[in-house]
C-alpha cells in the first residue's frame, strides 16, 4: 500500500538519452550520405542508406540483406513501383521517428509499410485511418485492412460498419463489395440492426445487383442470415426467393445482434420496507425507458436493500444487500435479459452490504461494506468464466457508503463512511486500485462526500451528490447538490465544470445512459425524492424529467440502479425458452 499526502511534479530537466542520441546520429549520417552501404533504387531517384538499420525496423530488410540474393550483393534495392515521395517518407520515418500524415499518403504507406514489413510504420497509418474514419471511406479501409491482415484497422472499421450500417449500406461501394467481405460484415453480434429481416433485406439488395456471378442465392450469405429471429410473416417472405426450411434446421445457437437491444436504467428495490403486508411479487424491478418516458417490471429477488449492482452485456450481477428482517446477504444471483430469468451463482466469501461492485474483464469486484462486524475492508472478485470467487488486498481501511467506479485498469474508491474512535465518520480521501498488481494507493481528498455517486466518461469521473456532514446524533443529515470532476490522477478538473444539482440529494440512483449522467431519487434531511434528473456533460444545468419514480410515496433512496440491455419487444416471442412475467428466486 502506497500513502501520499503531497503530489511532487517531476523535474523539468532534461537529459539526452543513448536512444536520442543514436537517432540524431543515425540522421545525420543518412543526410550527409556518409557510411552508406545500400542504395533504394526508386522510378526517378536514389537514396543511400545504411543496411543495418533498415535491417533493424524491417524483417523484410533483414532477410533480404542476410540471404543471397542479389540486393545484398549489388548493394541496390529495386523499387521501381513505389513512388520516390513515398520512399521518402518511409526513410525520413525510419531515420526520425517523425511523419506527417494526409488520408491519401496514410493509405499509401499503410500498403508500402505493409509490403517493407515496418510495423512501427504501419501501426502509425493505422492510427491515422482509425481517426479518419467515416460512412465514406469506412469500405475501402475494410477491404485494406483485411487484404493485409492487419487486425487493429480491421476491428476498427468492422466495429464502425457494424455501428454504421444503415447509412454505409447506402453507398454503392456496399453493393460492390466481394462475397467474401459482405458475409464477414454481415455475420457481425455488433451490427446496430433493428431486426434480422433488415440484414436478409441487405443481402437480397447486393445478390439483385450481382445476379450475374450468382444465379442462387448465395449460400454464404444464407449462412450468416439468423432465421430463428425473424418472424413467420418475415420468413414468409424469405421463401419466396430462397428454401430457408432445411437451412432453419441447422442453424445453432440464439445471438442478438447489438441493434436488437435497448438500454434501459433498472431500479432494484423501490419499495418501502417498512410496510409489512408487502409480498414476494411487490418487489420487482423497475425498467426505465428515457426515450419513451415509460416504466415496465421485470422478474425480481426478494427485497435487497443496499446491494451491489452492475451489468455486463445483457447480464444484471446482484450481490449482497439488507433483507427485510435486517440481516445480510452474501449471494450472487444473475438476471438474464434475454431468457428474462434469475439464476443464482456461488456466494461471496463475506455478506456484506453498502458495499462498491464493479465489472473489469470479466470478473466483478466487490469491494468493503458493510455487515454484522460493522464497516469491512475485505475485498474478494467473481470470475465469470471461471464460476467462482478469489479474496484480494484487503482495503487500506474499512470503508462503506463510498462513490465507485473505475478508468480503464483502475478503480477508484472515493469519500465513504469508515469507522472512528466512538462512531462512524467520514473517510475525507480517495483510493486506487490496481486491477494488475492488486495493489491499494490511498490518497487525501479535499472535500467530504458520503453516499455520493460516480461514473464514468471520457476518462473522468463524475461524482455527484452525497452526505455533508458526520453528525450522526443530529435529528437530520444535510445532503450536498455539489458534484464534481476527477481525472484519472485523482486531480479535481477546473477545465471540466459540474453544474450543482438543483436540490441536494445522497443515495440516489446514479447512473450514465449513453451520453447522459442521470439521477434518480435519494433523500436530503429525511425528505426522499421521487424525481429523474439528467445532465450531458457541457450542458450548464440539470434537467428535471416529466416521469418519476413508480412509487406510490414521496419517494425513496439506498436501491440499485444500473443500466441494462434489454430485447427489442418485438423479439420477445422468437426467443426460444424466454420465461414470462411471474415466479422469483428467493436470496438467502
Amino acid at each position: 500500500m502506497e500513502m501520499f499526502s503531497d503530489y511532487e511534479p517531476p523535474s523539468t530537466e532534461h537529459y539526452v538519452t543513448l536512444q536520442e542520441s543514436m537517432m540524431k546520429g543515425l540522421r545525420e549520417l543518412y543526410l550527409a550520405e556518409l557510411l552508406c552501404d545500400v542504395t533504394l533504387v526508386t522510378d526517378v531517384k536514389r537514396f543511400k542508406c545504411h543496411r543495418i538499420v533498415l535491417a533493424s525496423v524491417s524483417p523484410y530488410f533483414q532477410a533480404m540483406f542476410t540471404s543471397t540474393l542479389q540486393e545484398s550483393k549489388s548493394g541496390e534495392v529495386f523499387l521501381l513501383d513505389i513512388s520516390s515521395t513515398t520512399i521518402e517518407s518511409v526513410l525520413q520515418f525510419i531515420y526520425s521517428g517523425e511523419i506527417t500524415l494526409g488520408l491519401d499518403s496514410a493509405k499509401e504507406l499503410f500498403v508500402v509499410s505493409c509490403r517493407l514489413q515496418i510495423p512501427s510504420l504501419q501501426d502509425q497509418c493505422s492510427s491515422f485511418l482509425i481517426k479518419a474514419l467515416n460512412s465514406e471511406n469506412c469500405l475501402w479501409m475494410y477491404k485494406m485492412a483485411h487484404g493485409h491482415n492487419n487486425k487493429s484497422l480491421l476491428e476498427a472499421t468492422l466495429r464502425y460498419i457494424s455501428c454504421h450500417i444503415t447509412s454505409v449500406s447506402e453507398a454503392d461501394d456496399f453493393l460492390h463489395l466481394h462475397l467474401t467481405d459482405l458475409t464477414k460484415i454481415l455475420s457481425a453480434d455488433s451490427l446496430m440492426v433493428p431486426s434480422e429481416h433488415f440484414v436478409y433485406q441487405l443481402a437480397c439488395r447486393w445478390w439483385e445487383l450481382n445476379r450475374s456471378h450468382h444465379a442462387c442465392f448465395p449460400e454464404e450469405l444464407l449462412r450468416v442470415i439468423r432465421l430463428p429471429l425473424m418472424s413467420p410473416q418475415e420468413l414468409s417472405e424469405v421463401g419466396e426467393y430462397i428454401d430457408w426450411q432445411g437451412h432453419m434446421k441447422h442453424t445453432k445457437g440464439l445471438e442478438l445482434r447489438q441493434g436488437m437491444f435497448e438500454e434501459r436504467i433498472v431500479c432494484m428495490d423501490l419499495r418501502a420496507r417498512e410496510d409489512l403486508q408487502l409480498n414476494v411479487e411487490d418487489f420487482q424491478l423497475d425498467s426505465y425507458d428515457p426515450v419513451s418516458g415509460v416504466w415496465e417490471k421485470i422478474p425480481s429477488l426478494k427485497s435487497l436493500m443496499c446491494p451491489g449492482c452492475l451489468t455486463v452485456g445483457h447480464c444484471l450481477y446482484v450481490t449482497g444487500g439488507i433483507h427485510q428482517d435486517d440481516s445480510f446477504s452474501s449471494t450472487l444471483h444473475v438476471y438474464d435479459s434475454i431468457s428474462n430469468d434469475w439464476k443464482q451463482l456461488p456466494s461471496m466469501g463475506e455478506s456484506r452490504a453498502m458495499h462498491g461492485f464493479l465489472a473489469h474483464n470479466r470478473k466483478l469486484y466487490a469491494v468493503g461494506g458493510s455487515n454484522v462486524k460493522g464497516i469491512i475492508d475485505s475485498v474478494e472478485y467473481y470470475s465469470i468464466d471461471d464460476n467462482y470467487w478469489v479474496t484480494l488486498s484487503n482495503l487500506p481501511l474499512p470503508l462503506c457508503r463510498f462513490a465507485f467506479s473505475q478508468i480503464n485498469d483502475k478503480h477508484y474508491v472515493i469519500g465513504g463512511e469508515t469507522n472512528g474512535r466512538d462512531c462512524v465518520e467520514e473517510h475525507q480521501g480517495f483510493l486506487i486500485y490496481n486491477t494488475i498488481t492488486d495493489v491499494w494507493s490511498l490518497f487525501s481528498l479535499n472535500v467530504v462526500c458520503s453516499s455520493a455517486g460516480a461514473v464514468a466518461s471520457d476518462n473522468k469521473i463524475f461524482v455527484i451528490g452525497g452526505w455533508t456532514n458526520s453528525e450522526k446524533s443530529t435529528s437530520c443529515m444535510i445532503a450536498t447538490s455539489r458534484c464534481f470532476c476527477m481525472d484519472h490522477l485523482g486531480r479535481l478538473c477546473s477545465t471540466c465544470p459540474v453544474p450543482s444539482l438543483p436540490v441536494g440529494l445522497a443515495s440516489a440512483g446514479v447512473v450514465r445512459w449513453k451520453q447522459r449522467i442521470y439521477v434518480l431519487g435519494g433523500e436530503n434531511q429525511r425528505k426522499f425524492s421521487n424525481r429523474i434528473y439528467y445532465w450531458t456533460p457541457g450542458a450548464s444545468e440539470w434537467t428535471l424529467c416529466n416521469e418519476k419514480l413508480p412509487v406510490p410515496y414521496q419517494g425513496v433512496s439506498d436501491f440499485g440502479c444500473v443500466t441494462l440491455k434489454v430485447p427489442r419487444k418485438c423479439l420477445h416471442s422468437l426467443i426460444p425458452g424466454r420465461k414470462r412475467m411471474g415466479g422469483q428466486l428467493a436470496s438467502s
